[in-house]
């Protein structure tokens, strides 16, 4: 590799200025290019013709690269771009396509001449440029917004910039120890070297953490306030590593040491943004618990109280229940008033049933370990009853294997929605039933809501966003989707089977 700052102070700043705009204008336009290019495929394509498409540009683009430049500086930014693509297709923490993964290689791919002035003045901390720039502009028209997921841009716009920056450095460092040894034969081992080493890294990276960097990236959706800083934080260590060599350009100062201590700088900063992310999240945490106990202590408290209350009122009505049945049905079976057998079936007998029927729902409910949970299902199962509507609850867990595996504020709010619609749905029709079912093994729980509907729902079918409410309602399901859009290991099934609609939240 030429190392340009052998040459730096004979040329002038004007002529480098000048020369920098030029090829920045040049990678410009083929980012331009490239962008639209895998824009109108993801856009208008499909099928077999969207995959050779997929192909074309990237076969042509790494044509005109290899014609660009001599071998050794093509294997030198093929690898390179390759690496990247390779991390971010390990790590997966943003949904890219094979069409996304393919934009990033072109993005990335340029021959390794072209930032000979850029080189010059800022050396090769440009490199961060085109990371930020590359992947910011992939996963924008990969998801056509980031919110969301800027945590995710964010960690990965670190990790990228660290294993390329070390891959370039590796790359320069090594040819200058054995400036004796076959510099091709050199440097395709030391390129062989970093991808296997970078790659092994980033395997670990996704092995060790990557369910932690999920909840990370949920909380950024989650706490929106937090999440818009990331791209902040990107552009601004963009920023201080393409200014950080300025000053030494101007003053002509490119010393050997400068040379040497810049590097550890750069890395040194990319390396303080680990720790750093850690700190905020655990500040977000700490919120989220803080939120959650209040929680629990405004709800679940009172949850308690009436609960208490109920089952000493429960208790006392069964005893005098059975009281009266016990010395009314002797009564009635030995006496021939048709009268009083008809109040006793029809009166006494149906309270006694219908008092044994919530003593069985809240024992069902306390075989449901988490007490948030509890108490969410007893508010909705009195809520129904008070329309005259009759629950079922079915609860068959190992509470060993029970865990919410989502936030329990979020679980209650999509519950909280659908059984809400389940009630005023049912209320409309004589003698509803609502049937809850709670599953789970040792991977997944399902919770299971089961209501019929009526004729009219039944030919208008259910939809999301489309209500006869009137404006202002209807919304219920997108939020649904919404939060559940937000977990991964989260789905809802929906099902109309015989005039009953069946649905069914399953949390891995």
């Amino acid at each position: 590799m030429i190392n340009i700052y052998d040459y730096g102070p004979y040329i002038s700043i004007t002529s480098l200025l000048s020369g920098s705009i030029l090829e920045i204008a040049q990678y410009a336009a083929s980012f331009l290019i490239c962008s639209l290019y895998f824009r109108a495929v993801k856009r208008f394509l499909n099928g077999s013709l969207k995959k050779a498409a997929v192909v074309i540009l990237p076969a042509l683009h790494i044509f005109y690269v290899y014609s660009a430049g001599i071998k050794r500086e093509f294997i030198f930014s093929l690898s390179l771009a390759i690496l990247i693509t390779l991390q971010l297709r390990i790590l997966q923490l943003l949904p890219f396509q094979a069409e996304d993964y393919m934009l990033l290689l072109c993005l990335t791919l340029f021959p390794n001449r072209l930032f000979n002035n850029t080189s010059a003045l800022i050396g090769y901390l440009w490199l961060f440029g085109i990371l930020f720039f590359s992947l910011y502009i992939t996963a924008k028209i990969s998801m056509k917004h980031l919110k969301g997921n800027h945590f995710a841009c964010y960690f990965l716009f670190i990790v990228l910039s660290l294993s390329a920056y070390m891959f370039h450095l590796a790359c320069l460092f090594v040819p200058s120890v054995f400036p004796d040894s076959n510099s091709a034969a050199l440097l395709m081992i030391t390129i062989m070297t970093a991808v296997l080493i970078l790659s092994s890294a980033t395997f670990f990276i996704r092995y060790r953490f990557h369910d932690q960097l999920l909840r990370l990236n949920h909380l950024g959706k989650k706490y929106q306030n937090i999440e818009k800083y990331f791209p902040c934080f990107s552009a601004l260590i963009l920023f201080l590593f393409m200014l950080i060599l300025v000053p030494f350009t101007v003053l002509q100062l490119h010393n050997s040491l400068i040379m040497l201590l810049l590097p550890c700088l750069c890395l040194a900063i990319l390396y303080a943004q680990l720790p750093f992310i850690v700190l905020l999240f655990k500040a977000a945490f700490y919120k989220d618990a803080a939120t959650y106990q209040q929680w629990e202590k405004e709800e679940i408290s009172s949850y308690y109280q009436t609960l208490s209350s109920s089952l000493s009122d429960m208790q006392a009505m069964r005893h005098d229940i059975k009281n009266i049945f016990f010395t009314m049905g002797n009564f009635v079976n030995e006496s021939d008033n048709q009268a009083m057998k008809n109040f006793f079936w029809e009166k006494i007998y149906p309270y006694s049933q219908r008092t044994i029927s919530q003593s069985e729902l809240l024992s069902r409910l306390y075989q449901i370990p988490s007490e948030s949970l509890r108490a969410f299902l007893n508010l909705k199962i009195a809520q129904a009853m008070e329309h005259g509507i009759t629950v079922h609850l079915d609860v068959c867990i190992s509470p060993e294997n029970f865990k919410t595996a989502i936030d329990i504020i979020d679980l209650t709010r999509i519950l909280g929605i659908l059984l809400d619609n389940t009630i005023e749905e049912t209320a409309k029709i004589p003698d509803g039933i609502i049937e809850i079912g709670i599953r789970n093994n040792q991977t997944t729980c399902s919770y299971i809501i089961k209501n019929p509907l009526t004729l009219q729902t039944q030919q208008t079918g259910i939809h999301e966003g489309q209500t006869t409410k009137g404006n202002g309602r209807g919304n219920g399901l997108l939020i649904v989707q919404q939060l559940i859009s937000q977990y991964p290991n989260a789905v809802l099934n929906t099902s109309i089977h015989d005039s009953t609609y069946i649905q069914c939240l399953n949390i891995s």
